[in-house]
């Protein structure tokens, strides 16, 4: 707050600051949480930790798994700084490219969306294990309404990323709140009339809600959206291709892993599903606000390091965001741990969420938070690696320590329940950091021998 206020002083443009700066996605990231905490707390006095619960937040899986691999993977990876050298050239130049990359990642996602709708009764046994009969049928039936929601993030996920480029940051902040803002009117006005295709309904609701407000912006800036498709695989998208490739890997193994979690835990107790998501939601928040802020904000001047040869200082760089990272997410996890009875009582106990649901997931929460700085470091880790122009070892080890991960979660299930999830996880970390850390200064060492050479 006292930044923000510094700030307003050596800025007399309110517009700028708020809609065009970094502190225009502070604001938004706290409506995101604001409403996601407030969607978790409605969650869970309407449904507690109940097999309905379950069954929703299990049907997000696979629409999430073609909304990311396929279409966050490209975007991630190369479309800013295409899109900003076609659109400093001549802005048509970068719509038109904006323009290619709907066409096809639409066209992409339609499909997939039309093969796994059609294919979800064959392949659902496998995917949710424990749900049958009438869960069953529900499951597939909420899948396959929620499967429109990856195309309507597929063009608002692109829209966004122009957003990005043209520095609309206020404006791309704010879809998050908005779709949380859209389930939450599909619980409360939908699903009462509806049952749980009321639910879906107002998520894909705020899934248009997310996109409509990243293309009205656009408007002003003279961005026409284009029903014409455009097949044409120009340079520039052989491009966006060739650089996707190598991140699909990471995003394929990432959400392969989720896809387990969810699969193990539905064959659990019921509510198990449930626990995983939310306790999944408190840790991430850390992780987020702490842990990836500073690897990002890391990130440049590691790179400007490198570029420069200067390994020296790269490595005091480093080292300094390395500790600062370990010392403020430590204390977090430990403040988390130590709060989370409270905390999960004061946010969502309450209506059919009972205290022995709050027992459940602070318990499982606080098994979580061993997890919080060893994934913040992952990020401090692989942004280093990036800046050393080397994403093969941190893609591949991500990997390996996913695949170690499932086993042990699948394995430790038997014995011990929800929990094997966050010991499994942080143990799937701990390797990947561990392996790292030792491979980490060799590959330093040969790039500065490089560069002395």
């Amino acid at each position: 707050m006292i930044k923000f206020l510094r700030a307003l002083k050596e800025k007399t443009d309110w517009q700028t600051l708020l809609l065009h700066s970094s502190w225009s996605l502070t604001l938004t990231a706290g409506f995101s949480y604001f409403f996601g905490l407030l969607r978790d707390r409605i969650f869970a006095h309407t449904f507690g930790l109940s097999r309905t619960l379950d069954i929703y937040n299990a049907s997000f899986v696979l629409p999430d798994l073609l909304q990311s691999l396929f279409i966050g993977t490209a975007l991630s990876a190369a479309f800013v700084p295409i899109f900003t050298k076609l659109y400093d050239e001549k802005k048509t130049l970068g719509y038109e490219y904006t323009h290619q990359i709907l066409t096809l990642g639409v066209t992409l996602i339609a499909s997939l969306g039309i093969i796994a709708a059609l294919t979800m009764p064959y392949i659902a046994p496998f995917l949710v294990p424990g749900f049958e009969g009438a869960d069953l049928e529900q499951y597939i039936m909420l899948s396959r309404v929620l499967l429109f929601s990856p195309i309507l993030f597929a063009i608002s996920m692109t829209f966004g990323r122009v957003l990005i480029s043209v520095k609309e940051f206020f404006w791309w902040g704010l879809s998050p709140a908005l779709y949380n803002i859209g389930i939450i009117l599909g619980v409360i006005y939908l699903y009462p009339k509806f049952g749980m295709l009321g639910l879906v309904m107002g998520t894909v609701f705020g899934a248009l809600l997310h996109m409509l407000n990243r293309l009205w912006p656009l408007k002003r800036k003279k961005y026409h959206f284009k029903v014409k498709l455009d097949f044409r695989f120009t340079p520039e998208i052989i491009e966006t291709i060739k650089l996707a490739l190598p991140k699909m890997l990471q995003y394929g193994m990432w959400h392969f892993m989720l896809l387990s979690f969810t699969s193990i835990t539905s064959a659990l107790p019921e509510g198990s599903v449930a626990v995983y998501g939310y306790a999944r939601n408190f840790q991430s928040l850390p992780v987020s606000l702490l842990g990836i802020a500073i690897a990002l904000a890391a990130y440049p001047t590691l790179s400007h390091d490198a570029g420069k040869g200067n390994f020296k200082k790269f490595t005091r760089d480093f080292k300094k965001n390395r500790i600062k990272s370990l010392f403020y997410t430590t204390l977090a996890a430990i403040a988390l741990a130590i709060l989370s009875k409270p905390l999960v009582g004061l946010l969502l106990g309450g209506g059919a969420f009972d205290q022995s649901d709050i027992n459940l997931l602070s318990s499982v929460l606080m098994v979580y938070c061993i997890s919080i700085p060893l994934e913040s470091m992952l990020h401090i880790y692989h942004r280093s690696f990036y800046s050393l122009r080397n994403t093969v070892i941190p893609s591949l080890m991500h990997a390996f320590s996913i695949l170690i991960t499932i086993l042990m979660a699948t394995y430790l299930s038997k014995t011990i329940g929800v929990f094997a999830i966050p010991i499994s996880f942080a143990s799937g970390l701990a390797i990947h950091i561990t392996v790292l850390a030792t491979v980490f200064p060799i590959l330093l060492k040969k790039r500065e021998s490089g560069v002395k050479n």
